[in-house]
């Protein structure tokens, strides 16, 4: 089995300037409880923090325990006596980008032109790839939002947290795409779309889908120039935040050879971004025999026994990847985490395996 706190910890300067923790990781480790518990305990320690998921699968309310679902409005779960809250929300592409429209359009005839643009609909039911641009915005407003100092991003599976993390840059490089430029006139100079081009370009496109479809476009587009500088501003400021020393990355991984190698693709794919785990997570580890407080049978023993030295074998390339960040255990509860008791479990190993000084969380539960 591993040892906790392996390679050197974030210096407590950083820990105590963390603004933003994403987690990150395959699906099936407990990636949400994970995050729950980060924000559970840093609220204990006195700071506000509010965990938000952009996971579709919207199991972050039954991770801290909540009846019904959380909004997009972040919901207050806990107040702490020095002054900590925990606070819970889950992205809503149609609340996030209503709330974007209304507060940077023009003027409120923009607004409602864009709220009733059937492109505009379509991006806000789920269109693909719209989920990943919301998420960045949603970032942005929660850590620019005075109520909260930590905003810990509990991120879909693995690919899907790449497509956000890339998200600034994608963006940006719409805004310059020669189409784009096309539709809204910037290349010729022109408002809106009038140059020849660009009527030669919506006549073909016409042909095949339909005028009906292309005079959506091309309202859409001509609406969002409007917002485009702010759309441009905001991802640049996420994307300067999460390669900060303000944003930190909790990789979630489980004791298998499938989730592993996943957590070491996307180890490498972080790099390449810039980014790095601070932490690695290994959940639902299964206890050794020697650990247990009650003995169970031999047959019982053999059996676990086999199991943890299969864990071990799976971490194994984890661990000798040498990361140089702390590595945690979490051992395996039966059933899912629903209740504040099963939060508590997670968050005591989360903060006692760490080093004292990660993510601010020393003395939560010493």
């Amino acid at each position: 089995m591993m040892d906790s706190g392996q390679g050197s910890p974030p210096s407590a300067e950083i820990a105590a300037s963390t603004k933003v923790v994403l987690t990150v990781g395959t699906g099936g480790v407990g990636k949400t409880t994970v995050s729950a518990a980060l924000a559970s305990a840093a609220a204990r320690t006195g700071r506000r923090a509010v965990v938000v998921t952009v996971d579709p699968a919207r199991r972050l309310a039954d991770a801290l325990g909540v009846a019904g679902e959380l909004s997009s409005e972040p919901t207050k779960l806990a107040e702490h006596s020095n002054g900590g809250e925990l606070w819970g929300s889950m992205l809503d592409p149609r609340v996030t980008f209503d709330r974007l429209v209304d507060s940077h359009a023009p003027d409120a005839a923009t607004a409602v032109a864009m709220r009733q643009n059937r492109i505009y609909r379509n991006m806000t039911n789920g269109l693909s790839g719209t989920q990943d641009y919301l998420a960045i915005e949603e970032l942005y407003w929660l850590a620019h939002d005075d109520r909260f100092d930590l905003v810990v991003v509990d991120t879909p599976p693995s690919q899907t947290a790449l497509d956000i993390v890339d998200a600034p840059g994608r963006l940006t490089r719409l805004f310059d795409n020669r189409i784009y430029q096309l539709l809204t006139g910037r290349r010729s100079g022109a408002t809106r779309l009038f140059s020849r081009a660009a009527q030669r370009f919506v006549k073909m496109v016409g042909a095949v889908v339909g005028a009906g479809i292309v005079d959506d476009a091309v309202e859409f587009f001509g609406l969002f120039e409007d917002l485009e500088a702010g759309f441009r501003d905001r991802a640049a400021a996420v994307g300067e935040l999460l390669t900060s020393d303000k944003a930190m990355v909790v990789l979630v991984a489980s004791p298998r050879a499938d989730t592993v190698a996943s957590a070491l693709g996307l180890i490498r794919a972080l790099i390449t971004r810039q980014l790095r785990p601070d932490a690695v997570v290994v959940n639902l580890v299964h206890p050794r025999p020697d650990g247990l407080a009650t003995a169970p049978s031999s047959e019982a023993v053999d059996r676990l026994r086999k199991r943890v030295e299969s864990e071990d074998k799976a971490m194994a390339p984890l661990i000798e990847a040498n990361l140089g960040r702390a590595i945690v255990s979490i051992p395996t509860l039966p059933g899912d985490i629903h209740d504040q008791e099963g939060l508590k479990h997670v968050e005591r190993h989360l903060t006692t395996g760490f080093p004292n000084d990660m993510f601010g969380l020393d003395g939560a539960w010493r």
